[in-house]
Parts: C-alpha cells; sequence; structure tokens
C-alpha cells in the first residue's frame, strides 16, 4: 500500500505549508458534506506539488490558518478541478477566493473534450489511467477514515498536478490562454458566492407566474434564507420550493390556513408560522410599482422553434469546427435572445465568442451563409 500522509496536528501543518509555499504550482481539492446543514462542512483538504502531498482533517481542531495563508499566497498558482465548490467553501470560511487559480474544467472545455468534462476522464484522456470512484460519495464526516478514503481523497490531487502542464501546453499551442484566463476570472467573483438574500427566490421554478404572487414569493424566500442560515440547515428541509410558491399564491391569513397547506413540514414551529404571517403582510404592503418583472426564464416564450433549431445547429457546427464546448460558446437563453431581438450585451457578440460564433450568427440571420450535407456531414455554404 502506498503510504498516505494525513495531517491532523498544527506542528505538521505548519512544516508542510512551509514547504508547500516554496513551489510555484499546486493542486488542491477538498472533500466535503453539506447534505444535513446549510453551510458545507469541509471535512478534508488535499494538497500537492510535482514531488509531494498531503491530506489535511480541518475536522482534528487544527488551526487552519496556514492553509489560509497558502491559498492566498500570489505567487502560487492553485489548481482545481471544477473548483467552484472548493471556492466557495473557501470563500465561506475566510472571506477571500484563493488567488492565482486556474481551473482544468474549463480548459478542457476549449480543448475539444465536450462540456463539464470530468476529473476522471482528464485524467484517462491525458495520462491513461482509471481511477475507481469507489470512494466518491463516502461518508467523508466519520473518523477515522479508511485507506480507501484517502487514498481516493489524495489521488484527486497527485494526478490533477499531473493532468495541469499537459492541458496547459494545449491551450498554448492553439493560443487560447487569454481565452482560459477570461473564463476562469468568473471564478473570482465574489457575488458567486455570496448569496444575496433579496434574490433568491429568482432561483425557484414557478409555472404561470405572476408579479403580485412574485412579490410575497421575493419575501418569504427572504425570510427562509435568513432562518436557514442562522439555523445551519438546509433550505428544503425548512420549506421546500413549491411548498413556499403554494403560500405565496394562497396567501394565507392565519396559521390554521397555512398548516392546511399539504407538505408544510413539522420542523416549522407555530412561531415560524407568526413570521411567515408577518412577511406576507409585510409584502402586501409593497407598492405594485416595486413589485419583481418577470423574469426572462419565467415569461412564457414566444420563440421560433425551427429559428431556434437553426441556431443551435449554428452552434453544434462552430463547436466542431473550433473544438469548443457549446455550453461555453452559448447557451438555449443566449439563442432565445437573439431571436427575440435582444442582441445588445450579448456575451456572444464579444470577444474570442464573436469570432468563432457571433460573427456567423449575424450572416445568418442576414441570410449570407446556409447549410448543406457532404459526405455525410454538415458543411457551411456562403450565399
Amino acid at each position: 500500500m502506498d503510504e498516505i500522509n494525513i495531517i491532523k496536528d498544527n506542528v505538521t501543518l505548519k512544516r508542510f505549508c512551509n514547504k508547500c509555499n516554496k513551489e510555484k504550482v499546486l493542486a488542491v481539492d477538498t472533500e466535503f458534506v453539506r447534505e444535513n446543514t446549510y453551510f458545507p462542512v469541509l471535512c478534508l483538504v488535499q494538497i500537492a506539488s510535482e514531488t509531494f502531498s498531503a491530506v489535511i482533517d480541518p475536522l482534528a481542531e487544527i488551526d487552519m490558518k496556514p492553509v489560509w495563508e497558502l491559498l492566498s499566497n500570489k505567487k502560487i498558482l492553485k489548481i482545481f478541478h471544477a473548483g467552484r465548490q472548493d471556492i466557495e467553501i473557501f470563500f465561506n470560511l475566510t472571506g477571500k477566493i484563493p488567488s492565482p487559480i486556474y481551473d482544468t474544467q474549463i480548459a478542457a472545455m476549449f480543448c475539444g473534450l465536450g462540456d463539464q468534462v470530468s476529473y476522471y476522464g482528464l485524467v484517462h484522456k491525458f495520462l491513461g489511467l482509471t481511477i475507481t470512484k469507489e470512494s466518491q460519495y463516502s461518508n467523508w464526516l466519520q473518523r477515522p477514515l479508511t485507506y480507501k478514503q484517502l487514498h481516493y481523497a489524495l489521488y484527486d490531487v497527485k494526478y490533477l498536478i499531473k493532468v495541469f502542464p499537459l492541458i496547459n501546453k494545449l491551450i498554448r499551442d492553439t493560443n487560447r490562454e487569454d481565452w482560459v484566463e477570461k473564463e476562469i476570472q468568473s471564478l473570482k467573483n465574489k457575488e458567486l458566492y455570496a448569496i444575496n438574500s433579496n434574490e433568491v427566490w429568482q432561483r425557484i421554478k414557478i409555472k404561470n407566474p405572476n408579479r403580485d404572487i412574485l412579490n410575497t414569493l421575493k419575501y418569504l424566500a427572504k425570510w427562509r434564507e435568513m432562518e436557514c442560515k442562522k439555523r445551519n440547515i438546509p433550505r428544503n428541509k425548512l420549506i421546500r420550493d413549491e411548498i413556499l410558491v403554494n403560500i405565496s399564491q394562497l396567501k394565507p391569513k392565519d396559521i390554521m390556513s397555512i398548516k392546511s397547506i399539504r407538505g408544510i413540514p413539522k420542523i416549522v414551529s407555530d412561531n415560524d408560522l407568526k413570521k411567515i404571517l408577518d412577511v406576507i403582510q409585510i409584502s402586501r404592503n409593497i407598492n405594485i410599482n416595486e413589485w419583481p418583472k418577470i423574469p426572462k426564464h419565467l415569461k412564457k416564450s414566444n420563440i421560433n422553434k425551427e429559428g431556434l433549431d437553426l441556431l443551435k445547429l449554428l452552434l453544434s457546427y462552430c463547436s466542431n469546427k473550433s473544438g469548443l464546448a457549446e455550453k461555453l460558446i452559448a447557451d438555449t437563453d443566449d439563442l432565445k435572445s437573439i431571436l427575440d431581438g435582444q442582441k445588445e450585451n450579448l456575451k456572444i457578440f464579444k470577444g474570442w465568442r464573436h469570432e468563432i460564433f457571433g460573427k456567423f450568427v449575424d450572416l445568418l440571420l442576414s441570410g449570407k451563409i446556409a447549410f448543406t450535407i457532404k459526405n455525410n456531414k454538415i458543411k457551411k455554404i456562403k450565399i
């Protein structure tokens, strides 16, 4: 069995971090659990250089300050794969985003590897190795951890540090370094991790919305968000989205009316129900001019399906031609906005996306290009 370096004391941690601070590049990953809490519980931090690595146990009551300082060291590039959740955890604990950072999943989308390529797919592609997923969904809160768990956690970074120079070379060879860097910039935006309680209602699915219902939903969702943060419990453990929507539609005026709504969980106390009634009343007192507008994604679409299919065909063609993942170039909402005549400020018509896709959208809409089939492949032709 390979020896695994697991750090559980302050002296060893400080010594390891001092060693890491002499490196130029480090691979970083975490293991966490968030099923029963609002904030994810950090269970492990894995760090690897080209020559050494370790698993750090935050649950061993050690001072993690040396790790936080390491993540903020501007001289060291921190490599993540699909790092958004890892970065969110670090941001919640420290208020800071690790810097500088690199995300191999984002880079892979510029290399013809498709949308959101998995870490396992990346390791197989570049190193020819197959990683077992046996411990992927194991209980990371349990102690002691098994050898299989530690082995799984450590190899998430031991292989990542080897993949990075290979994928980075591929990006350099295609002159797409600036493109990748601009996409990674999105991970450095604090608004991505700092949830605005006034805006959480926009994530809730609702059929046939009107502004009155959305106004009540906005205030109920804000109340739930603040309560869940305070109690450190998941949103749906307090009240599920669909129940919030039902309350917003029915606008009950007393506790018994709320209790009669199907799905109200036992965790909701009479005191909670009184607060819900207060929130409903507050929403009723809001001036109609201040009610939320119906977001685009909730509006019924009048978009021509054939036109949307044609843009999707062009997107697929441009994706195959460039080797860039479709999702990276544009999404369905972008395509709908084009057909809706709302091209202004769309990312499609700026920077590298314009070169890859946007300029061809303009040509298609002006009737200057068309498609044909040649040798069983879609071909673009000029008119």
